[in-house]
């Protein structure tokens, strides 16, 4: 079977997302490009906000659009917190959103229309969020990214606010301590 372009694939992801009425956001490059420096990417990345009873309707809707899940990916989702459906030689990575964060993030989304398709997209600071707890060194560029581009227009005692529970809550105690760092080298604060 023939790759499937990029496109393709997030048109047919987050079409199935919305038909299906699925209460998600996107989080990955197709976010950063909004609000950091646009970058290539190969997959497309979502957190839904659901009850854990609702992870087998998703992987339903989304495998009835041709995507192809793993054997028991309609069990283990809610188990696991995650899955990875394939289309066409390309994923999608869909994150089970649970914690008060990803409930926040979810009322702050924003509408967005990205290769022609409108999507739900983590607001900035979410964004700038999400990729500190990834942590990756493509994570904390994109983080510097959004910084840079979004400027002032960040809300600073959000994100501190927000940096300051996540590592309470998980342990992630560099995430506070990165955000700052990030703001300074960034010039945005």
């Amino acid at each position: 079977m023939p790759r499937i372009s990029f496109g393709e694939l997030h048109r047919r992801f987050f079409e199935t997302l919305e038909s299906a009425q699925v209460p998600y956001f996107a989080y990955g490059g197709v976010a950063v490009a909004l609000w950091g420096n646009p970058r290539e990417t190969q997959d497309v990345d979502a957190v839904v906000v659901t009850p854990d009873a609702e992870c087998p309707r998703i992987v339903d809707a989304l495998t009835a659009s041709g995507f192809a899940a793993a054997n028991r990916a309609r069990d283990l989702f809610p188990i696991d917190g995650w899955t990875r459906l394939e289309l066409g030689g390309r994923h999608a990575d869909v994150a089970l959103g649970r914690t008060p964060f990803d409930r926040i993030a979810l009322d702050r989304r924003v509408r967005a229309t990205i290769h022609a398709v409108p999507v739900w997209i983590a607001s900035a600071e979410d964004l700038l969020l999400y990729k500190l707890i990834a942590f990756r060194y493509k994570d904390l560029a994109d983080a510097e990214s959004i910084v840079i581009r979004q400027g002032t227009g960040l809300d600073r005692p959000y994100l501190a606010q927000w940096a300051n529970q996540i590592a309470a809550h998980t342990g992630r105690f560099e995430v506070p301590g990165k955000l700052a760092e990030i703001l300074r080298k960034a010039g945005g604060d």
